[in-house]
């Protein structure tokens, strides 16, 4: 398909596929292979037949079961053509049941706010992605990914809506802020983090002591710097708030993380520091969400159904 930014799954689902692939090779789906897209009528949920099941609400909206499978059906697609399966049934399910309430709860924003995306734009999009792959091309994606091309309009909808609602978040990171430099040393345990402090107590290098304990391969022969980093830059976040809380040449005590235990010591601070491209995008997908964290925190959500299905 054409090479979109597609900042709602980016947003949402980036990570999904990731964090529930352990590598082993699936059965690819093929065309006939529908059962998950099928809507269900009636059963389980007590609901009369012919009615449709209503797997979550959000505000007292539905999110139907056959919205809900047909987006399983899809990202269990997306799986199968990246040659991997998901770690856990429930866990991927539940991810996707959450993409799904996400999504309601930015359209309904963008309902609230007044943002709208027109047919004209909608169509613009699929004219553009039909003339740079081809009509039979664009036609064999959509019945391979299960969508009929309204749920594809739908979703290009939902990707505009998304796109505009989120440029004022992304256009709120700023390109300079405030850095600090620190190092640490990173440990297994607890007890040998005591005895990593005791030593520095006692005067010992900090530079020396990484070397000798630091589990961290890619600081410890550096006297464990961490670098310049901003709020936000580093991926343990223990260590970044402790970096930031203490005074330039000031050290912690031990400071746990899922990574083991760490001993931090800030060096310096820089107030306005240029962000590299890559920190920034980490920015990026923190401010959105957090964003969409706040949605959620607003939001009644009730979840109907036991999973997995």
């Amino acid at each position: 398909m054409r090479n979109r930014h597609f900042l709602i799954f980016i947003v949402l689902a980036a990570g999904l596929l990731t964090a529930c692939m352990s590598g082993a090779q699936p059965t690819p789906p093929t065309l006939d292979d529908t059962q998950a897209a099928e809507p269900t009528t009636s059963g389980g949920g007590g609901e009369p037949a012919g009615e449709p099941q209503v797997v979550a609400t959000v505000n007292g909206e539905p999110i139907y079961l056959e919205n809900f499978q047909r987006e399983l059906a899809r990202f269990e697609a997306g799986l199968a053509s990246l040659g991997a399966q998901p770690d856990s049934e429930e866990g991927y399910q539940q991810q996707v049941l959450n993409l799904l309430v996400e999504r309601e709860l930015i359209r309904q924003y963008a309902v609230e706010n007044g943002i709208a995306i027109t047919d004209e734009q909608v169509q613009s999009e699929i004219d553009a992605m039909i003339a740079e792959n081809g009509e039979e091309f664009f036609n064999g994606w959509l019945n391979t990914n299960y969508y009929t091309i309204d749920e594809f309009r739908e979703a290009i909808r939902v990707d505009l809506t998304t796109q505009t609602l989120l440029q004022d978040v992304v256009n709120d990171v700023p390109a300079e802020v405030q850095h600090v430099n620190a190092r640490h040393i990173l440990v297994n345990s607890e007890a040998e983090a005591n005895e990593v402090l005791e030593r520095l107590e006692a005067g010992e290098s900090f530079g020396e002591l990484a070397a000798e304990y630091s589990v961290d391969v890619t600081t410890r022969d550096n006297a464990g710097d961490l670098g310049w980093f901003p709020r936000g830059g580093l991926l343990v976040q223990e260590v970044e708030e402790v970096a930031f809380s203490m005074a330039p040449g000031e050290r912690s005590g031990v400071v746990a993380s899922d990574w083991g235990y760490h001993i931090v010591e800030t060096i310096a601070f820089e107030d306005a520091r240029p962000v590299d491209e890559a920190t920034r995008q980490r920015l990026v997908r923190r401010a959105v969400e957090n964003w969409i964290g706040q949605l959620r925190a607003d939001a009644e959500i009730q979840q109907l159904i036991d999973l997995p299905l």
